[in-house]
């Protein structure tokens, strides 16, 4: 075993080539993983073997070591009702590694590199150099096949975060490290703000969002800061993030971050930033890049929509100075200003050894308020009782020689046709209630959909609908939207641009060139996603879905199965859904009730138990 000083790191492609200087001219090169954990000044123990292990010596302490290699692996299953898919939370160590991350970045909510991997490069070196960075892979196995569902990033922290500088004003003190604070001043930022890792990005493709694939990469990233993060040779301690999406999903707290208020943004000074900006002032170093980048958009903005800087900057100031910036802006307004302003964002804080728990759980404030006030969707306690529920069909022979001949031929007497569709039946269903409807064809399954909506066409004098005490209540329809309008442009105009964001990203659309597509461009499951934002964002109590995941492939049905079910119990609605053929989702969907509809054959309603039990095994 030998202690190696770190001289320089040059990352290319998937690997980092490190160079370390030992004693005299004892000196080696080793080709590590891009992200791993080392930078120059750091003192490295490699233990000979193949691949050699290599550690980091701790700054505070010479017996402890931090571990680089072996590669950071954690394995897990994310469930779909009793399916279950393996997953892993890997290191990038291939060159198929860093491809699947170049994909798997175009999904993120805020920006999409388009650069070839090559001058993608060149542009990171300068961040590779001057930052922390690591990033963990999540795959899933889908038969076979280890399939990237989504990546965590790490960085350095936050320099300046309000809700940390009013936390950390209590004293500290570490319990078995020399880490200790009477007041978080600026000698304390300096010398104890390393000691925070930074969640800088989770991302999950769309077509696995709803799996539980966030949380799983968060806890991947809480145990591989824990035991492998360092700036310098020293541990972090705490593990931050703050995040847009945070408002409208919380996706965090289950895996133990404490929510310590919100950051400040810029609303204050934007337009005074903006202003000096354009006389040429400087705003200052930290922020001059960030400032700029504001400054170019809202003069792009300018001259994309004729409007002469000086009023865009008065429209600006008052959208800042309303109570409510975001409800204020139109869609043009909020796709060109949420690019200038920075809202407060929610701020989270997640301990990674006992004395920093025990810091969390003495000084963070009950604020658990703030994720209710943040649901923005309609919430339900309705209770439906519908008694002695018939529909029968009236047909009225037509007079025809033919019919004629019929009805003499056959013993017919009379001029209508009446016959029983389905019926006596009783339903209960309260919020967050979830009845499924089964039946093979022709056994009424889309009539009893249509009985359940109190608009639906019942009196046309061929469908007839008769029960016991009134519906009082009204239906959404799962339905398609528009094929030509930008699905962001549908929502945006019927509700607001925020509600817009807020309901697409909570269904698992949030990347921009979702956003910008029409409903016919999505995939079929990105289209069950936006339907379900459409339910959500009406304030209807009872949901009606019929032919549900007839046009998906199983896995995905699965998905949109295992997410409706989520949603229908978190909003409190009560979901009427009817499919033939649903053997491969219905586990993920495990619905409250069965109603079981046969041709001539009364209706059965059964618990989902009774359903997989009895009904399940015989069509299997």
């Amino acid at each position: 075993m030998k202690i190696y000083t770190v001289e320089t790191t040059i990352p290319k492609e998937h690997q980092k080539r490190v160079s370390l200087r030992g004693t005299g001219k004892n000196s080696i090169v080793l080709h590590l993983p891009r992200y791993s954990l080392l930078g120059p000044n750091d003192r490295v123990i490699v233990q000979p073997s193949h691949p050699p292990r290599v550690s980091v010596l701790s700054t505070e302490d010479e017996t402890d070591t931090i571990k680089v290699t072996p590669t950071f692996e954690v394995v897990g299953f994310s469930s779909l009702g009793s399916y279950q898919l393996p997953h892993r939370i890997v290191e990038l160590t291939r060159v198929e590694d860093l491809q699947a991350l170049q994909h798997l970045e175009q999904f993120h909510y805020k920006t999409f590199e388009t650069s070839p991997p090559e001058e993608r490069d060149q542009k990171k070196r300068g961040s590779d150099f001057g930052g922390r960075k690591a990033i963990l892979l999540a795959y899933l196995k889908l038969n076979e096949a280890w399939v990237p569902a989504g990546y965590i990033e790490l960085q350095m922290p936050l320099l300046m975060v309000k809700p940390r500088h009013e936390l950390f004003a209590h004293p500290f003190s570490h319990k078995s490290r020399p880490i200790t604070w009477t007041q978080w001043d600026l000698e304390s930022m300096r010398k104890y703000v390393n000691t925070i890792a930074r969640v800088a990005r989770v991302v999950v493709a769309p077509d696995f969002r709803g799996l539980g694939l966030a949380k799983a990469l968060i806890e991947g990233a809480k145990s591989f800061a824990g035991e492998r993060w360092h700036i310098g040779g020293r541990r972090a301690l705490f593990l931050e993030i703050s995040a847009e999406m945070l408002n409208y999903i919380d996706f965090v707290s289950s895996a133990g971050f404490y929510f310590i208020g919100k950051t400040e943004g810029n609303l204050k000074r934007v337009v005074e930033d903006l202003l000096d900006m354009r006389k040429g002032q400087k705003i200052g170093s930290g922020i001059m890049s960030l400032q700029q980048k504001y400054l170019r958009s809202l003069e792009k903005y300018c001259t994309d929509t004729g409007k002469e800087f000086d009023d865009v900057l008065r429209r600006l100031a008052q959208v800042v100075h309303n109570p409510d910036p975001q409800d204020s802006l139109t869609p043009a307004e909020w796709l060109a200003f949420r690019n200038v302003i920075r809202f407060p964002l929610p701020y989270y804080l997640c301990p990674l050894d006992d004395s920093a728990a025990e810091y969390l759980q003495s000084h963070v404030s009950e604020k658990s308020d703030f994720r209710r006030s943040r649901n923005r969707f309609r919430t339900s306690n309705i209770s439906i009782k519908l008694r002695d529920l018939r529909v029968h069909t009236n047909y009225k022979i037509p007079a025809s020689k033919y019919t004629r001949l019929i009805m003499d031929a056959f013993g017919i007497r009379g001029d209508t046709i009446q016959q029983s569709v389905f019926g006596p039946l009783n339903i209960e269903a309260s919020a967050g209630n979830l009845i499924f409807i089964a039946g093979t064809s022709g056994s009424g399954k889309s009539v009893l959909m249509r009985s359940l909506d109190p608009l639906g066409t019942h009196g046309d004098g061929v469908l007839v609908r008769t029960l016991i005490g009134e519906q009082k209540y009204s239906v959404a329809w799962l339905k398609h939207l528009p094929t030509t309008t930008p699905i962001f442009d549908y929502f945006a105009e019927r509700y607001t641009p925020e509600a817009a964001f807020a309901a697409l990203s909570h269904v698992g659309l949030s990347e921009a060139f979702v956003f910008l597509k029409p409903f016919e461009l999505l995939s079929r499951g990105q289209r069950y996603r936006a339907m379900l934002a459409d339910l959500l964002l009406r304030d209807d109590p009872v949901w009606l879905i019929d032919e549900f995941c007839s046009d998906l492939d199983p896995l995905s049905a699965k998905i949109v199965s295992h997410n409706l079910r989520r949603h229908v119990i978190r909003s409190g609605r009560v979901c009427f859904i009817a499919a033939a053929n649903h053997l491969h989702f219905i586990e993920s969907l495990r619905p409250t009730a069965v109603i079981v509809l046969g041709v001539n054959a009364l209706p059965r309603i059964v618990s989902f138990k009774e359903y997989r039990d009895e009904f399940l095994h015989e069509a299997s």
